[in-house]
C-alpha cells in the first residue's frame, strides 16, 4: 500500500469568495435588468455525448471524466439538448439548467452570454434546452412535451439520462428565458424541491388558472405532521427579470411571495423592493439560519438590455443550496462560503489514487488550540453518488461545529467512474483510507482523542457501521450516529460502541423495526453493546417533535443503542438531524482504559 502526502490542487486554490448580502435571502423574486459584458467570439466544438468515452485519471480524484460542449438526443423526441462540462469540474458539481432565448443560436449564445466563461470559472455544469430543427421555438403548448421530457431525464441513470458520462447534483439551478422559459417555470412550480434557486427572464407568462391548479397539486408524500403539501406551498429562491411586472407576471410574483410567506413591509434592494419572510414561518422548509425574501423591480425596454449571466449566478443562484427528496425532508438553505469559513481542502495518495477531504476548524476550536486545549472531531461520510462538497453543503454540519467548537472532517469516497461511494468490505482501500485520515487529523489539529465520532448518510451510514464492525478501526471512536443506511453481522465481538441510527418515514427502505434493513442493523448493535431486548422490544419509545425515538439500555440502565424515525423525510437528510446526532455524540467519551463511557446528563 503506497501512501504519500499531497498538496492542495489548483482547483481548491481557486475557490472564490462569494459575497453574501446580509442574512440569506431565500426565495427571492426580482424584476430588473443588468448591464452585460462582451465575450470572446471563439466557439467550442460540439461533441456527441453518446459516442464519448469518459476518461478517469486516478490522480484526478473525483474529477469529471469528460469536458467540453456535448450534444445529446432527448429520447422520445426529435430534439437535442447541449451540456457543457468545464475542465476541473468534479462529479456532482452544481448544475445550471437553462434554455436558449428566442432568436438565438445555441453555441453562439452560450459564448456571447458569458455562460460558458462563467462555468469555466466557477466549475458548474450547464444543461441547455434548445429549439428544434427549424432553429426557432414554437408556442408554449408546442414546447411543453420537449421541455418536460428533457428536464425529467437529467438525472436518469440510463443512456437517455446521465448514463456513464456525468453525475448530477441533488438539485439544480434553473434559468428560463422567454416563452420556453415560461414552460420551464411551470415545470419548476410543479415540483420546487428539485431546484435550489431559479431565475426567469421574460419568462413569467403563466395564466392564473395554472397558478390556481398548483394550490391543489399535492406532493405524493405528506409533511412531518401528516398533512398533504401543495406545490404552491413550497418555498423556492426565485429571481424574475421582466420588462413588464403587470398582468401575468404580477400574478407570478404574488404566487412566489405567498409561497415564501413574506410580510407586507419592504426594504430597498438593487433598485427595487424586497419583502422578507415573516418570522416564525416556513419551519422545516428553510434552514434555521436562513430567511426567505421576495424582491421586485420593473425595468422597461428590457429586450434592449443585456442581462448579465454573472449577476444571475454570482449574486443570486450561488447563494443557495438544497437537498432533494420528499417535500417533508427538503430544506432550502444558504450555500456555505468555503473561503470565508476557512475550510481546508486536503489530499493524499493511496494505492495510486488521489483521495480528497475537507477539514473545518471553527473559531472556538482555534481559540481552544491557543489555550492548549484539545477539542472533539466529527467525521461525516457522504452517500453514494455524493461528494464531500455535497455532504458539507447539505448537512450544514459546519453550523453545529460553530456552536459546539468541534472539528469537522468530510472526506470523499472512491471515484468508481461516474459515481462516488464507499466500499464497505473489510479489505477495501477505503478501510485503509480511514486510519490515514485519523492519523493526519490527529497530527495536524488539536484533537481530543477521547472524543472522536463518526457518522454518514446512506452509503456513508453503511460505511460507518462497517468501520464499527472493524475492530482495528472501531477503537478510535467514542460513538457512532448515522442516517438512512444499514449493515449487520452475526459476530458481536468488540468493545461497547454506542450507536444511533435515523431513518426517514418515506426512506428507500421501510422504517419499521421489524423490517430487515432496520431490524438487522439494530440487532447487531443491541448484541454488540450488551443491551437488553431485541430489535422489536426496545426499552422505551417516545415522540419528540417530528422524531419517533426507540432506545435499548444495558443492564445498568444506560442507553447504548438508539433508533429514530424522522417524520416526513425520505432518503435525504435535514440539518436538524445533525444537531440530534451531536447531542448523542456528546454523551460519550473514551475512558483512560480505552472503553467508551457515558458522560451525559
Amino acid at each position: 500500500m503506497a501512501v504519500f502526502r499531497f498538496t492542495p490542487t489548483n482547483q481548491h486554490r481557486r475557490k472564490k469568495v462569494k459575497t453574501r448580502i446580509g442574512s440569506l435571502l431565500l426565495a427571492t423574486v426580482l424584476v430588473m435588468s443588468t448591464a452585460g459584458f462582451t465575450m470572446p467570439s471563439k466557439l467550442p466544438a460540439v461533441q456527441q455525448l453518446s459516442t464519448t468515452v469518459p476518461v478517469y485519471d486516478p490522480m484526478a480524484g473525483i474529477g469529471m471524466g469528460i469536458n467540453g460542449l456535448f450534444e445529446r438526443t432527448i429520447a422520445g423526441t426529435d430534439r437535442t439538448a447541449k451540456m457543457y462540462v468545464p475542465k476541473g469540474a468534479h462529479l456532482g458539481a452544481y448544475m445550471v439548467v437553462t434554455n436558449v432565448p428566442d432568436g438565438e443560436e445555441t453555441v453562439r449564445w452560450l459564448v456571447d452570454s458569458g455562460w460558458i466563461k462563467l462555468a469555466d470559472r466557477e466549475k458548474f455544469l450547464l444543461y441547455v434546452f434548445e429549439p428544434g430543427p427549424s432553429g426557432s421555438w414554437g408556442t408554449a403548448a408546442q414546447e411543453q412535451a420537449y421541455i418536460e421530457t428533457a428536464y425529467g431525464n437529467i438525472s436518469v441513470n440510463s443512456p437517455e439520462g446521465r448514463g456513464t458520462w456525468y453525475l448530477p447534483p441533488e438539485s439544480y439551478y434553473v434559468v428560463g428565458y422567454d416563452t420556453a422559459g415560461s414552460v420551464l417555470q411551470k415545470v419548476v412550480m410543479k415540483d420546487p424541491t428539485l431546484v435550489a434557486a431559479a431565475t426567469f427572464v421574460n419568462a413569467s407568462d403563466i395564466d392564473g388558472d395554472f397558478l390556481t391548479r398548483m394550490d391543489s397539486s399535492y406532493h405524493p408524500t405528506p409533511d412531518w405532521n401528516g398533512k398533504l403539501v401543495a406545490s404552491s406551498s413550497v418555498p423556492l429562491p426565485v429571481w424574475i427579470i421582466s420588462k413588464d411586472a403587470s398582468r401575468n407576471t404580477a400574478r407570478v410574483i404574488d404566487y412566489w411571495k405567498e409561497a415564501n410567506q413574506t410580510g407586507s413591509r419592504s426594504s430597498g434592494f438593487q433598485g427595487g423592493k424586497i419583502y422578507y419572510q415573516k418570522h416564525g414561518t416556513l419551519n422545516g422548509y428553510v434552514a434555521d439560519s436562513s430567511r426567505t425574501a421576495v424582491a421586485v423591480r420593473e425595468k422597461k425596454n428590457l429586450r434592449n438590455d443585456t442581462v448579465s449571466s454573472e449577476k444571475i449566478y454570482e449574486d443570486f443562484l450561488s447563494l443557495y443550496t438544497r437537498y432533494g427528496g420528499n417535500v417533508g425532508g427538503n430544506t432550502v438553505g444558504s450555500r456555505p462560503d468555503y473561503k470565508k469559513l476557512g475550510v481546508q481542502f486536503k489530499t493524499l495518495v493511496l494505492d495510486g489514487r488521489l483521495r480528497e477531504y475537507m477539514v473545518y476548524v471553527p473559531r472556538k476550536a482555534k481559540e481552544a488550540a491557543k489555550r492548549g486545549k484539545d477539542v472533539p472531531v466529527v467525521f461525516s461520510l457522504h452517500g453514494s453518488g455524493m461528494t464531500m462538497y455535497a455532504m458539507f453543503d447539505y448537512s450544514r454540519w459546519w453550523e453545529v461545529a460553530d456552536e459546539e467548537g468541534f472539528i469537522l472532517v468530510v472526506p470523499t469516497g472512491l471515484n468508481t467512474t461516474n459515481r462516488t461511494g464507499w466500499n464497505t468490505s473489510a479489505t477495501s482501500t477505503d478501510m485503509s483510507y480511514i486510519p490515514l485520515l485519523l492519523d493526519e487529523v490527529k497530527a495536524e489539529y488539536n484533537v481530543d482523542a477521547s472524543r472522536i465520532y463518526l457518522g454518514g448518510q446512506s452509503n456513508g451510514s453503511m460505511m460507518t457501521q462497517a468501520i464499527g464492525r472493524n475492530l482495528a478501526l472501531s477503537k478510535n471512536f467514542a460513538a457512532l450516529g448515522s442516517t438512512s443506511g444499514g449493515g449487520t453481522s452475526t459476530d458481536y465481538s468488540g468493545e461497547v460502541l454506542p450507536f444511533f441510527l435515523l431513518f426517514g418515514e418515506f426512506d428507500f427502505w421501510p422504517y419499521q423495526l421489524s423490517t430487515p434493513t432496520v431490524g438487522n442493523s439494530m440487532t447487531y448493535w443491541i448484541n454488540r453493546n450488551d443491551a437488553l431486548g431485541t430489535a422489536t422490544t426496545p426499552a422505551s419509545e417516545e415522540t419528540n417533535g417530528r422524531y419517533l425515538i426507540y432506545k435499548w439500555n444495558n443492564a445498568d440502565g444506560v442507553n447504548v443503542a438508539r433508533y429514530g424515525v424522522t417524520k416526513g423525510r425520505g432518503h435525504s437528510i435535514i440539518p436538524e438531524e445533525m444537531r440530534l446526532l451531536w447531542n448523542w455524540y456528546e454523551l460519550w467519551k473514551k475512558a483512560p482504559d480505552g472503553s467508551n463511557t457515558y458522560v451525559g446528563r
